[in-house]
């Protein structure tokens, strides 16, 4: 079913967006297609197809009446809630396969109740891949404009919400912080690649949602626990990571320390993982029993030689040296610096997806002349906000993100280009170096990159390339159209 805010924009069939020509059902006039063929396909007899794994699938057809008794009279999808309007048509589908559609079966108050439930956990959200460089414009076009300083970077992209849906064999995946399949949509269809080797006999897992380099464990704990009702116990959330030590940690006040210091909220989740590793590492899969050694010194002093159910961690001392870090001063410098990002951000052209890095403020756009002269400032609080937050503080990475798209947008493409690098090496310790997140960022430090005529270039377009045949396979310049573009540009430096 298609969400609300995206029913004027998207098919309400295929759930791809609309084309200026829209098609609307011949009955009621209400839901919009893309095409008489999703019209027809929705109003009538509907072929759905079930989850697929890998490139080459042969979808399930089933005979479904998806809008048929939704037709007419009160449009129930455009006023019920999704899981509602799921629930009305698993009811409807069972009745057809039964061929008992005119004999409508007393449910129960409890069976609905169970099935609204289910249909909350179980349903799985259709996303569509959005970016600043999906436009109307063609997209060598907006890279010739980019390159004269007339276009805005290009892996500003986000996933959006434009379905909900239920897929029998997805559903049976167990969740992980650190999954090692990744699930995608062409159309309706679900698809699902692994990401990594998997031994034979280990469990396949998705992300429900969030996942490690993302957030940090308490709030991942906390958004499993108010969405689907459980306790995480993965790998991720289970064991000591890099990631979750320095994601939102703080640095230590010994200039000379590169330990990570901890508040009360992170270091009382952190106490409560019941399982130390052998070793420590931001991507520690349980399945596959591999690894990867790293000095844990660097951002904690954690006793691993003795027997203990949980790590020494304490809120407000530096895990490596124990030197005490005075919360209520530094807070008050971190807030005073993000006041002056803020501030920034709204005087200069950012997207409001950069905006959104900044408790997602929606801001007006400025003049490109008012974006040079505020750069100073938002240098002078980046420097502040890097004496305080640890070299790893994904916040770091945000405002140098922001940073680089600024000096983009004002055609000074070098210290875009290592505002960009500086950020990228935050989230690889965050993310591991072959996540999706990485092959974003990628994809914007190699546009400037070709800008400035850097053939280092083509070694990040390989990478971006690698990590989006891993997550997409095939389909990755569908899915990533300015992919393609770089592929281009790439093959004429080769040349």
């Amino acid at each position: 079913v298609i969400l609300k805010h995206c029913r004027e924009t998207h098919c309400h069939y295929c759930l791809n967006e609309l084309p200026a020509d829209t098609i609307p059902c011949i009955s009621c006039s209400l839901p919009l297609y893309c095409s008489q063929h999703c019209q027809v396909q929705a109003g009538g007899p509907i072929h759905i197809p079930d989850t697929t794994v890998g490139s080459n699938f042969k979808p399930t057809l089933e005979c479904i009446p998806e809008h048929k008794h939704e037709c007419q009279g009160v449009h129930w999808p455009a006023i019920l809630p999704s899981d509602v309007v799921l629930a009305g048509r698993v009811v409807v589908k069972t009745m057809e396969q039964k061929g008992q559609f005119t004999d409508v079966p007393n449910l129960s108050e409890t069976l609905i109740v169970i099935l609204l439930s289910q249909i909350r956990v179980n349903s799985i959200a259709v996303v569509r891949m959005r970016s600043n460089t999906n436009d109307s414009y063609d997209q060598q076009d907006w890279f010739q404009n980019f390159s004269f300083g007339e276009a805005e970077a290009a892996s500003s992209v986000e996933q959006v919400r434009v379905g909900q849906a239920l897929y029998k064999a997805a559903s049976l995946f167990n969740h992980s912080c650190l999954p090692n399949i990744h699930a995608y949509f062409m159309s309706r269809t679900l698809l699902l690649r692994t990401t990594e080797f998997v031994s034979g006999g280990c469990a396949l897992e998705l992300s429900y949602g969030p996942q490690v380099g993302q957030w940090d464990c308490k709030d991942r704990l906390r958004f499993l626990e108010e969405e689907y009702f459980f306790r995480c116990w993965c790998c991720g959330c289970s064991e000591v990571n890099e990631s979750d030590l320095v994601i939102s940690g703080f640095c230590c006040v010994n200039p000379n320390c590169s330990g990570v210091v901890l508040d009360n909220l992170v270091a009382n989740c952190e106490k409560q993982k019941p399982k130390v590793p052998e070793t420590i590492s931001n991507k520690s899969h349980l399945q596959v029993h591999e690894l990867k050694d790293i000095d844990i010194k660097k951002v904690a002093q954690i006793s691993l030689g003795q027997t203990q159910s949980s790590c020494h961690v304490d809120s407000g001392y530096c895990l490596k040296c124990g030197s005490y870090c005075n919360f209520a001063s530094r807070s008050k410098e971190v807030k005073k610096a993000w006041t002056d990002f803020r501030r920034y951000a709204r005087s200069t052209y950012v997207l409001p997806i950069a905006c959104s890095l900044l408790d997602r403020l929606q801001d007006s756009i400025a003049s490109k002349d008012t974006c040079s002269t505020n750069l100073p400032d938002a240098l002078r609080s980046l420097g502040l906000l890097r004496s305080i937050l640890h070299a790893y503080n994904k916040g770091i990475a945000e405002a140098e993100d922001i940073l680089a798209k600024a000096f983009c947008f004002i055609g000074d493409f070098e210290p875009a280009r290592d505002h960009c690098k500086a950020s990228i090496e935050i989230l690889v310790k965050l993310y591991g170096p072959n996540h999706i997140a990485i092959g974003y960022e990628l994809a914007k430090l190699a546009s400037i990159q070709l800008a400035l005529g850097d053939c280092t270039a083509v070694y990040n377009i390989n990478r971006l390339s690698a990590i989006f045949s891993t997550y997409y396979g095939p389909h990755a310049g569908i899915i990533f159209p300015y992919l393609l573009v770089l592929e281009r540009e790439r093959s004429r430096i080769i040349q």
